[in-house]
């Protein structure tokens, strides 16, 4: 299972992540995975521990943070991308240009789902390594109109060999995060005499 904590710094309504996240969701789902989605407010805490909040824990291993972000910072890169990946923990996607995306094919009110293939995408990176791209499913490099058609349709998935690459990364960050836990109970034990 893997947490993730999405920051969204867009205009885009709680709805509409909400549905991206659920989308995203249902393919790494049929990759094999299962996420929980943490949705963290924007706002400054001031410095104050908000008691009990997932958010503002430590992140580990087995943490994702996302960002939804308006727009690229520098329009260097061409309009088809959607997103980029800072392996191992950080993905960001571009609510904007999944926005311009469904507005070229009259398909707006499928903005969340294009979102959530992008969010899919981008996590897949994080999961597969930054230079996975591959010729068919989620993980292509260039997405046009058909590759808005396949997301429209539920086609954009995982390959097999994807879905088992994904499922072992999972896995190690589990027993990372495990070994940690244990490592952090067996110190705390011997601080407080508890042998």
């Amino acid at each position: 299972m893997l947490r993730v904590r999405v920051n969204n710094y867009t205009q885009a309504s709680p709805s509409i992540v909400a549905k991206a996240e659920r989308e995203a969701g249902r393919i790494l789902g049929e990759a094999g995975l299962r996420l929980v989605w943490l949705d963290c407010p924007m706002k400054h805490y001031g410095g104050v521990h908000v008691q009990q909040n997932p958010c503002l824990e430590p992140l580990e291993a087995t943490d994702i943070v996302l960002r939804v972000l308006s727009e690229r910072t520098q329009n260097k890169f061409q309009d088809t991308v959607f997103g980029f990946a800072v392996v191992p923990i950080f993905a960001s996607v571009y609510y904007d240009s999944a926005l311009r995306s469904a507005k070229r094919d009259n398909d707006e009110f499928e903005v969340p789902v294009i979102l959530g293939c992008v969010i899919a995408h981008e996590l897949g990176h994080l999961l597969l390594g930054s230079n996975s791209h591959s010729g068919s499913g989620v993980m292509q490099p260039q997405w046009g109109r058909k590759q808005v058609k396949q997301a429209l349709t539920g086609g954009l998935l995982f390959t097999h060999e994807q879905s088992k690459h994904v499922q072992a990364e999972v896995e190690k960050r589990t027993s990372v995060r495990r070994t940690i836990a244990s490592m952090s109970n067996t110190r705390e034990a011997s601080v407080t005499g508890r042998t």
